[in-house]
This record gives structure tokens, C-alpha cells and sequence, in this order.
């Protein structure tokens, strides 16, 4: 089977999230967060309304704070993580009820319709062991781990496998995707991707400066590559600074 560009994009989301979250207190309080970092700081500030959220933010933000120079959190890492976490739970809440098939239903009394009891199972030739046959196969497919979760567990990592195996057509109770869903996979977990790479500085980046060259006065070129340091470079004497150069400047 061809790997898709949707399935390379969410098979790079689950192996750029986990630098993700160690980047997250890059620069924090070695003991805060505690132990479990993003997902425990996600779920925490979920707790919270909108005001409560905002102000944790600007105490985060606040330089003032009592034996602390700087933010206990990379807040643009955090910032993306959150993003990137709800793009994809909510991708997958979309597509999950379009494509997911209904379980088989157990053989019991149906409150909603009350003229479909036991006694009418048994009229249609169902013994007691047809029923409870029945009754097992439907606790299967209701309880079937490749069903979407709406509760519960909602994570980056879960959303991304989940949508990876619908995208490789994995067995399940499923029906095939469309295009349009192919597409719309595609769409999000690309841009997830471009998010995450932002993040962590792994765009490459071209940016001719002001200033021109102290040597010669030509053109120079600043640029970033694969998450490495920038490095400056002049096109007309091909001098090149680094930011080692700079830090001892």
C-alpha cells in the first residue's frame, strides 16, 4: 500500500509531539509543571473558565514573580500544543460518527418501542441462546477499542493513531473514507505539522538583512535550517558569522 500524504503527516505529528513536549519547560522551574508536564498542565487548565486560564497566562507571563526571572513555560510551544491538540480531537470527533458503523443492538426489552419485548424476540423463533448470542456480539462491537472515544482519553497521540489507521483503511467498524475526508486529513495534520516544526525551529528560513556587509557592503543573508543555529552569510566576500560570533561580540 502507497503511504499517503495524509498518513506521513500524522506519522510526523506522533514523532515531533513527544520533542514537543519536552520543549514545553525548556526554560521553566525544574519542578514545575510536576511530573507528566504537558498533558497534566493541559488538562488542568482545561479545568478552568476562560478568566481563570487568562490570568494562570499572565502570571506566567509576569517577570515580577518571586524567585523567577522568566516564564516557567515555553508559552509558543504551549500555545501550539494546545492548537494542534484541538485541530485534531476535533477532526476526529468530525469524521468519526460519518464513517463509523452502527453496533449490532442487544435483544432486549427496547423501552423506546414497548411492544418489542422478550416475548416478541421468541416469536420470531429467537431461542434464549440466540438472545444471549446476540447480546455478547453486541457487547463486542459497542466495546470495540478501534471506535472513536468521545470521553475520556482526547490526546494528541490517541487522535493522531486513531485518524493514521482510518487513513491506511485498518480493519474496524468502519466505512471507507471519501476523498473529501482524505483531503480534509490531509489539510489539517499538514498544517499541525508546519505548527509543530515552527515551534521547535525545524522551518527552513531565508532573510536578507538591513545592514550590509562591515567588510565589503554587500548583501547578507541570514538563515536557519533543520532547527540548527542561524547563521548569517554575505553573497559578495562570503564571510559567515554564527551566533557563536555574536554571543562573544
Amino acid at each position: 500500500m502507497t503511504t499517503s500524504t495524509a498518513a506521513l503527516n500524522l506519522a510526523t505529528i506522533g514523532i515531533l509531539w513527544p520533542h514537543l513536549d519536552n520543549a514545553l519547560d525548556q526554560h521553566g522551574a525544574s519542578n514545575w509543571p510536576p511530573a507528566g508536564r504537558m498533558r497534566d498542565y493541559l488538562t488542568a487548565l482545561d479545568q478552568h473558565d476562560a478568566d481563570e486560564a487568562a490570568a494562570l497566562r499572565a502570571l506566567e507571563r509576569d517577570p515580577q514573580q518571586v524567585g523567577e526571572t522568566r516564564a516557567p513555560l515555553n508559552i509558543r510551544i504551549l500555545d501550539t500544543a494546545r492548537l494542534v491538540e484541538r485541530l485534531l480531537v476535533d477532526l476526529a470527533d468530525e469524521i468519526a460518527p460519518q464513517i463509523t458503523l452502527d453496533p449490532l443492538t442487544h435483544a432486549r426489552v427496547d423501552h423506546a418501542r414497548p411492544g418489542r419485548t422478550l416475548d416478541a424476540w421468541q416469536a420470531r423463533g429467537w431461542t434464549t441462546s440466540d438472545r444471549e448470542q446476540r447480546n455478547v456480539q453486541a457487547d463486542a462491537e459497542q466495546g470495540d477499542p478501534r471506535r472513536w472515544q468521545y470521553t475520556g482519553l482526547r490526546t494528541v497521540e490517541y487522535a493522531a493513531g486513531w485518524l493514521y489507521a482510518r487513513v491506511q483503511g485498518d480493519d474496524g467498524p468502519f466505512r471507507a473514507l471519501t476523498l473529501h475526508h482524505h483531503d480534509r486529513i490531509t489539510l489539517v495534520a499538514g498544517g499541525c505539522v508546519d505548527r509543530i516544526r515552527a515551534a521547535l525551529n525545524l522551518l527552513d528560513h531565508r532573510q536578507t538583512l538591513a545592514d550590509p556587509c562591515p567588510r565589503c557592503r554587500g548583501t547578507v543573508v541570514m538563515a536557519t535550517a533543520g532547527g540548527a543555529d542561524p547563521t548569517a552569510e554575505c553573497t559578495g566576500c562570503s564571510r559567515v558569522w554564527t551566533l557563536a560570533d555574536t554571543v562573544a561580540a
